[in-house]
């Protein structure tokens, strides 16, 4: 197991220098010089004094050739100094710290509502094909498949925080609430909007996925064999049919964590949620380069970890991962 924990790990490293390698060129290709574009975007952001602007581009390497300032990043990046923001005036890793919090609770919350509401109805549509269940709740799937996400969020404030007035419109907490159960109250109900909007926008990929995965293993030969032995349905569902459908479940589960991290972008800026989302939003639109560049790093890293998991997940999961990974 460890052996092949090993190698997936380092199998990562070359993919996460050439993500790297990737998103500095994407973003250096833009045209133009980027202290004039910062200058032109966000003129409180930028100075005009030539000597400040002498030493910033010396500070960003701007006149070094392309794959100086590459390696220049991508080692200062490993060191953890992610340089400064232009739009904040402070340091990127210490903005991002402060926001990282907020996207962790958005989306972790908006994930195990996923996992909540999407395994019962899969496994029920599985178990139940073709029934009215199966068939009502297919057809909602394949509605919130279509649905933009951005939609979906505009509606949830329009019917349950304009019509209905049971959850904030925006922000994480109201101004001058204070205890610590008024203040826990208040965070939950502004989070929960958003998160049940991240959440149940996936839900619809989801219970497919499962139910497709269960219902290729519950036509298998030894799926019969154990329902005329009299074993019990659940028993039969949960240990043998779910247990070996797990697979390819996992892969999608797991590799969707970057894509709520990613829907944060459009989730956190319609809700106004400070979190990593919005401040990628807003990074780019003040043309804010440092912030923008290691806030997509931050996302890929994300990605890699997510791969990882899923690798983790696939050896609890089937024992005959790890028996294969010792004949390597």
């Amino acid at each position: 197991m460890r052996r092949y924990l090993l190698i997936r790990f380092l199998e990562l490293i070359p993919i996460f220098f050439l993500i790297s390698l990737i998103i500095f060129f994407i973003l250096n290709a833009m045209p133009g010089d980027p202290l004039l574009t910062m200058r032109m975007e966000n003129p409180r952001a930028m100075t005009r004094d030539p000597v400040k602007i002498a030493e910033l581009r010396k500070y960003y390497h701007l006149d070094d050739p392309l794959i100086v300032r590459y390696g220049v990043w991508l080692w200062s990046f490993l060191k953890g100094d992610l340089g400064y923001s232009s739009m904040y005036k402070q340091p990127v890793l210490g903005i991002v710290l402060k926001r990282l919090p907020n996207t962790l609770l958005l989306t972790v919350t908006a994930w195990l509502i996923g996992l909540i509401v999407a395994f019962p109805i899969g496994i029920y549509s599985a178990v139940k094909k073709y029934s009215f269940f199966d068939y009502f709740f297919t057809v909602l799937a394949f509605i919130g498949i279509s649905l933009p996400t951005f939609w979906f969020a505009l509606m949830a404030i329009i019917v349950f925080s304009v019509w209905l007035g049971w959850f904030p419109v925006t922000g994480v907490q109201t101004y001058g609430v204070s205890g610590f159960w008024n203040v826990f109250f208040d965070r939950l109900r502004h989070l929960a909007l958003p998160a049940l909007v991240l959440g149940l926008v996936q839900v619809a990929y989801w219970v497919r996925y499962i139910r497709t995965a269960l219902l290729e293993v519950l036509d298998q030969d030894y799926i019969r064999t154990a329902y005329s032995k009299g074993a019990d349905e659940r028993r039969v569902i949960l240990k043998h049919a779910l247990r070996n459908a797990l697979i390819p479940i996992i892969t999608i589960i797991a590799l969707d964590i970057p894509y709520f991290f990613g829907g944060a972008l459009i989730i956190e800026t319609i809700f106004s949620w400070p979190g990593m989302g919005r401040l990628i939003y807003e990074a780019v639109l003040a043309s804010d380069y440092n912030l923008a560049i290691n806030c997509l790093m931050f996302l890929a890293v994300i990605t890699l970890l997510s791969n990882l998991l899923a690798d983790i997940l696939y050896v609890v999961v089937d024992p005959r991962i790890r028996l294969g990974a010792k004949a390597v």
